[in-house]
């Protein structure tokens, strides 16, 4: 779900976590590089606020993201928390107008992206757990024209060693 601004309307949408970890033997620290989809509609009556000319539409923000956590575990239940940053692209459509029709455009921002999570995990076997993760993404560009204050997610998954 996007945060709310004062202009932008959202409505809640659809979150995808994709995941790579290594986890050092008996560490409870971890690193983790992620690539993270949020896309929700949203209604717009920013006017000249707004990245975008479209009243009604789709934001798209995809989060290419490293960092470092930490995990607890104690028999079949675990808990981690986990702060990463790197590349956040917001994706957009623009209408423009010409003597022959209109055309929608696709327009891409990137900015430095940041993700705060935290989550439970409950193992079914040593390597497979099934996992649910509330996450915090803040918009920590502020500027003029920005397209939300940032996102809020919620997750549920399954974690499990490839190799």
């Amino acid at each position: 779900m996007h945060l709310y601004d004062q202009h932008q309307h959202y409505k809640k949408g659809f979150v995808l976590n994709t995941g790579m970890e290594y986890r050092p033997d008996n560490n409870p620290l971890f690193f983790r590089f992620n690539y993270d989809a949020v896309s929700s509609n949203y209604k717009s009556d920013a006017g000249p606020y707004q990245q975008t000319n479209v009243q009604n539409g789709t934001l798209h923000v995809n989060y290419f993201i490293a960092g470092a956590g930490y995990r607890k575990k104690a028999k079949r239940t675990g808990w981690y928390v986990l702060g990463q940053t790197g590349l956040e692209q917001r994706n957009y459509d623009r209408v423009a107008g010409n003597a022959s029709g209109y055309v929608i455009e696709q327009v891409s921002k990137k900015q430095l992206g940041f993700k705060v999570a935290g989550g439970f995990e409950y193992y079914l076997a040593r390597h497979f757990a099934l996992v649910a993760e509330p996450a915090y993404y803040p918009n920590v560009t502020n500027y003029r024209y920005s397209s939300s204050n940032g996102n809020l997610t919620f997750s549920v998954g399954f974690t499990t060693t490839l190799f």
